[in-house]
């Protein structure tokens, strides 16, 4: 039995919702011709020059008359202003804006290179710091005024931390050890996320995974395969000082891990990994839990390779426990904005699709990702790239919602940068009553309906022919505020067309579904 959506939509006095994904527009798209235009390099910069560009966007762009790269910035005041004026030095794009000194002025990296910001926000050339290349990211550790970097350790170390200081040139590096790869020198362990949790603590997830050396190549060792979480305590032992300390509190390892014996002599070069895909971590202040998804592989029996699936981990109580719901895989490939492109500040995450799409997600009251707008990239001027940079950037087009910079490449057929509006989409699902997507899709027997009620009241679901004629009474009765799902069976209705009908006595919502048996 093949269950089609066909369209959904709202009667009577009731706004139509977005209850299916959303396509955004695209505002506006600056394209090149093959090999001489927009490249990899991207980076967004709110309010540069001292708010003088409240979107400052940098760009590496080769020139149209001598074909030479160059670092371009566009202040996007208006539609029109793409315009390069701010120029940077040669090769420069700032991949990271701390404020490593604590002056109220941000400053730039550039690679394995500090710039400290001048009085003008740009970075002074005059003055270089060396960094460590694998920098990830910058926090406040031990409560001055200057920020901290972090970055990814290499065995025996789990993570390296440099602490920013008033006096430039002073600054301190801490590095913590993995007690696990001290213990055995075929173990690594490292980053995979770093945050605080819902009492202001700080936390470090790290994957660890063991190896031993093949016939043919280095063989992953699923036993030794874990998750682990960490406490971080930073104690300030004076201005110039501080001390890290990483305290295991909680670890995970999959049973299948523990089940599989690896093929000692694989000649397969995509031998087995207990990871497979890169990791999200889901953290904001305005959902009540912390979650972690993670693209994970298992072998299943000793015929197959293994089975990639995706699953979900609640890190809110400082545990890490795995949570049973059914996450599309593709999730695991997504990142959060920075920004809300929905107008309601839950920042959504976004995932680049096999299909030429781009989709933005919410995380519903199941803390499940659900599908709400999306970029269509098959059509033009976007069809050609692949995504390279992705960002929320703040309203640029002064509609009140925050927007999104796409940076597409193609070296066949150029690349673009291309601005997308953002939508006040959430904000319409969450005060009106409506269907969601009914599942499974396709459906043997059973069918379940998510509905979401705006108000407590007393609802009726029925389901219609196309001619109008009722078939079944699927539910009667009263609905508190918030999503309910309903189940019926549909084993004994033919297949057609039909109608789902939800009514509180004043107001009817419809969708539209056909039954294939």
């Amino acid at each position: 039995m093949k269950i089609t959506l066909i369209l959904s939509f709202v009667l009577c006095c009731v706004i139509a919702t977005a209850q299916e994904p959303v396509q955004l527009e695209v505002w506006r798209v600056n394209t090149s011709n093959p090999f001489r235009g927009v490249f990899d390099k991207f980076c967004y910069l709110p309010n540069f020059r001292n708010g003088l560009a409240p979107n400052a966007m940098v760009v590496r762009k080769r020139s149209w008359d001598d074909k030479t790269d160059r670092m371009e910035t566009w202040y996007n005041r208006d539609i029109a202003d793409t315009l390069n004026q701010f120029t940077w030095p040669f090769g420069f794009c700032p991949s990271l804006t701390p404020d490593i000194n604590g002056d109220g002025q941000r400053d730039f990296f550039n690679g394995t290179k500090l710039y400290l910001g001048t009085k003008n926000d740009d970075p002074d050339t005059n003055t270089v710091y060396q960094y460590p290349g694998n920098s990830i990211g910058y926090a406040k550790f031990n409560a001055d005024n200057c920020d901290d970097l972090y970055y990814y350790g290499t065995s025996p170390y789990l993570a390296h931390f440099r602490f920013g200081n008033p006096i430039p040139g002073k600054f301190q590096s801490v590095s913590i050890k993995s007690t696990y790869t001290e213990k055995d020198s075929q173990l690594e362990e490292y980053i995979k996320a770093l945050y605080k949790n819902k009492q202001g603590q700080w936390r470090l997830l790290t994957l660890s995974k063991g190896w031993t050396d093949g016939l043919y190549e280095r063989i992953n060792q699923s036993k030794k395969s874990a998750l682990r979480l960490y406490a971080l305590e930073f104690t300030v032992i004076n201005k110039d000082s501080t001390i890290v300390t990483a305290t295991q509190i909680d670890e995970y390892k999959d049973p299948k891990w523990l089940e599989f014996e690896e093929d000692y002599n694989s000649k397969d070069p995509s031998i087995w990994s207990p990871f497979n895909s890169s990791k999200l971590l889901y953290q904001s202040e305005h959902y009540p839990k912390i979650l972690y998804y993670a693209s994970m592989n298992t072998m299943p029996d000793k015929d197959k390779k293994y089975d990639a699936f995706a699953k979900a981990f609640d890190l809110t109580d400082d545990k890490i426990r795995l949570l049973d719901i059914n996450i599309p895989n593709k999730t695991t490939d997504s990142k959060k904005l920075q920004y809300s492109i929905t107008g309601n500040n839950y920042e959504e995450i976004y995932y680049v699709n096999g299909d030429g799409t781009i989709q933005f997600m919410k995380i519903n009251e199941d803390n499940i990702p659900q599908r709400i707008c999306y970029i269509d990239r098959n059509v033009s001027p976007l069809r050609w790239g692949n995504v390279t940079h992705l960002q929320a950037v703040k309203d640029i087009n002064n509609d009140g919602i925050n927007d999104i910079a796409c940076l597409l490449s193609s070296s066949a057929d150029g690349n673009t940068l291309a601005i997308v509006k953002g939508q006040n989409i959430t904000t319409s699902l969450e005060d009106k009553t409506y269907i969601s997507e009914p599942y499974p899709i396709p459906s043997t027997t059973q069918l379940a309906i998510p509905l979401y009620i705006a108000s407590p009241h007393h609802y009726t679901l029925h389901l219609f022919s196309q001619t109008g004629k009722e078939v079944k009474v699927l539910f009667d009765g009263d609905l508190s505020s918030g999503s309910h799902t309903l189940h019926c069976n549909i084993s004994d209705f033919p297949s057609g067309t039909y109608i789902l009908r939800l009514s509180d006595g004043t107001t009817l919502i419809d969708r539209l579904i056909i039954i294939n048996h």
